[in-house]
């Protein structure tokens, strides 16, 4: 019985026809009674499929003739399905059963096919039967499925339904994006464009990222087609989204060094893909394999991808090879300077990047200040309310032409 209702997907559902005999007892002899009873229960299936009110089985429409041991008729009768459903006084022997089901207590408001059961009445015994009753398979439909996602994955670039039948792609419609989003769970209305066959399909979702990955999604649900209505269902899909974890965004280099960038991706065994040109990167762009050595000014970006995942976000990295005679200055913020006990204070070098090897030279009033060769430097014996003139040089790599320099004034509280 399971195995009946699954393997047919289009249809309603099984009905269990129990028919109960009831005992007679006459003044003359203890016979059984020439009639029994019919009791139908319906299971219900998931799907997308029009809304409730449109298609739910409310009542069923029965009735049927006798074939052997007599003649007798059981009219036409609609029965509501919120209560359980007996046949009373069915004589004993073969019967035809029909039944079909209605979405109001209409007999013209018929929304599955008739279904057809040979039942054998015996007497004093409960006999059962089962009925598969299917939509109505003739006319045509639309439908739109809505698909939620994680927001991180904003790499999406089209999203695909199709419906197959028996393992045969019938339908497919689409929506391109890119799709962006800021809320939890982003959702996109798949819209059917088409007209669809009355029946009922496996529907499949293929996702595209912008690298050209995919992330299927096979037999998610069932969608159900009905004659001139629309189905609706909304489907969450739920992927991991792969992340580049290091990657050096910006910094320039000694022109005639050949400096190297790594980059690092989450989880570590999802590809990197990358580009020099500043183009998009996509899987069939480089794929990453190792520090990218520079020789000139590039700019690099990358994206971890593979199928099944969604894209990372594009990392950027701009990296500058320094032309000494029009060089730029580093970005330095400012120089801060730090009360600590009145007498000791800290200057501190605040904004400055660079990939390369840095050499600082501090100056008070300017006197070059003996010390290491930091970003900071401590100053003690400072005179409170008093002056000062405070200037770091900044070295640029190994070439004494590539110095810079800031100054900052302070008095001493």
């Amino acid at each position: 019985m399971n195995g009946t209702n699954h393997g047919n997907a289009k249809h309603l559902g099984v009905f269990f026809l129990c028919v109960c005999m009831i005992a007679c007892i006459s003044c003359d002899a203890q016979a059984p009674s020439p009639f029994g009873d019919l009791q139908i229960f319906p299971i219900h299936k998931r799907a997308i499929e029009p809304s409730g009110a449109e298609i739910a089985v409310t009542h069923l429409k029965i009735w049927g003739y006798q074939t052997a041991g007599g003649n007798a008729v059981l009219e036409t009768q609609i029965r509501d399905m919120a209560f359980p459903i007996t046949i009373k006084g069915l004589r004993a022997g073969a019967w035809n059963i029909s039944i079909s089901g209605l979405f109001e207590n209409n007999s013209a408001s018929v929304v599955t096919k008739q279904a057809q059961q040979n039942v054998s009445i015996q007497s004093g015994k409960t006999s059962t039967a089962v009925f598969d009753l299917a939509y109505m398979t003739e006319g045509l439909g639309t439908c739109t499925v809505t698909l939620t996602w994680p927001s991180q994955a904003t790499s999406i670039d089209q999203a695909a339904c199709t419906l197959n039948q028996g393992g045969t792609e019938k339908y497919t419609f689409s929506e391109s994006g890119p799709f962006t989003t800021s809320t939890d769970l982003y959702t996109q209305d798949i819209s059917g464009t088409s007209i669809i066959e009355v029946g009922t399909y496996d529907l499949d979702v293929d996702l595209s990222n912008l690298s050209g990955t995919h992330i299927p999604f096979p037999m998610l649900d069932t969608v159900r087609i009905f004659s001139q209505k629309h189905s609706t269902g909304t489907v969450p899909l739920d992927f991991d989204v792969a992340t580049i974890t290091s990657m050096i965004s910006t910094g320039s280099f000694v022109a005639g060094t050949t400096p190297t960038i790594s980059i690092g991706a989450f989880p570590t065994d999802v590809p990197v893909y990358y580009t020099t040109d500043g183009s998009e990167p996509t899987i069939l762009s480089t794929r990453y394999a190792g520090p990218i050595t520079l020789t000139q000014s590039t700019t690099i970006k990358a994206v971890a991808a593979a199928d099944g995942y969604g894209d990372s976000r594009i990392a950027t990295g701009v990296y500058t090879a320094s032309n000494f005679a029009i060089t730029k200055p580093p970005n330095i913020e400012a120089i801060d300077i730090v009360t600590n006990d009145f007498i000791t204070y800290a200057a501190v070098l605040t904004g400055e990047t660079g990939l390369e090897t840095n050499h600082y030279s501090w100056y008070v009033n300017g006197i070059q200040q003996p010390g290491e060769n930091q970003y900071y430097i401590v100053l003690n014996s400072l005179e409170s309310g008093k002056r000062y003139r405070i200037m770091v040089k900044i070295q640029k790599g190994d070439q004494s032409l590539n110095t810079f320099s800031t100054t900052e004034y302070f008095v001493i509280p």
